[in-house]
């Protein structure tokens, strides 16, 4: 029976260590949570990127518009002729939308990037968890 004993004796020794070791050095208070410096792009970076994207999905819608309106000069149906010249105006109103989308998007990266950073942080729209 004294073998056991002096197993779990040396087992609650040995578990035991690890916890007083931690608790006779001081430790520190946390006041506020840290965050990392962030990598990558910052949160209006994605403003830059996301012009972009809609100014190039505007050229397309653009290219489509004229096509089709070429198309439809060449058409000798009327009907045929008239829902060319829909779609091509349809084409068109959203192509100049994503334009308007695409310059707003670009000026408020732009007035993101040349604010200080706590101003920009505190006008960025993206969320931090």
């Amino acid at each position: 029976m004294a073998p056991s004993r002096l197993l779990s004796t040396a087992l609650i020794v040995a578990l035991g260590l690890p916890l007083t070791a931690s608790a006779d050095e001081p430790t520190a208070a946390v006041d506020a949570p840290v965050r990392a410096p962030a990598s990558g792009l910052h949160g209006h970076r994605f403003a830059f990127v996301a012009g972009g994207v809609l100014a190039v999905g505007g050229l397309g819608l653009g290219f489509y518009a004229r096509g089709e309106a070429r198309r439809a000069q060449g058409l000798t149906s009327a009907r045929d002729a008239r829902e060319g010249l829909d779609r091509a105006r349809s084409a068109s109103t959203a192509a100049n939308l994503m334009y308007a989308a695409a310059g707003a998007a670009v000026l408020y990266g732009l007035v993101l990037e040349l604010l200080p950073d706590e101003a920009a942080d505190a006008a960025n729209l993206t969320y931090h968890f």
